[in-house]
């Protein structure tokens, strides 16, 4: 395995949101998305290695409640909410499958 296939998540969510403000993404989407990616690092662990990341936990990620339920108060989320982090969470493996990070897209297979 090479360098690249070797980063963590943590440092990839790093990489990604740094490269949303190069492409000129507001402050405000890079905090939003910084916030989804929160989420997400809470599910995967900030040392999961992206090349380990599968379809399934990925799946996994979709039931959990660390996407659906608020923590303060316990609540669902707004679909709409868990819809965007879905999306950040896409946008981010795209954008590592783009810098060559990992070889494909491990998303779950549309239902």
């Amino acid at each position: 395995m090479n360098e690249k296939q070797e980063m963590t998540l943590q440092e990839a969510v790093q990489y990604y949101l740094d490269a949303l403000q190069v492409k000129g993404k507001s402050p405000r989407t890079v905090y939003t998305y910084n916030k989804d990616c929160e989420q997400i690092v809470a599910f995967f662990g900030p040392e999961k290695k992206l090349c380990n990341i599968l379809p399934a936990h990925v799946a996994k990620f979709y039931k959990s409640d660390e996407l659906l339920i608020i923590p303060k108060n316990r609540k669902v989320r707004a679909l709409r909410t868990v819809n965007k982090t879905r999306m950040v969470l896409r946008g981010l493996l795209t954008w590592a499958v783009e810098e060559g990070h990992i070889p494909h897209l491990p998303l779950p297979k549309a239902k």
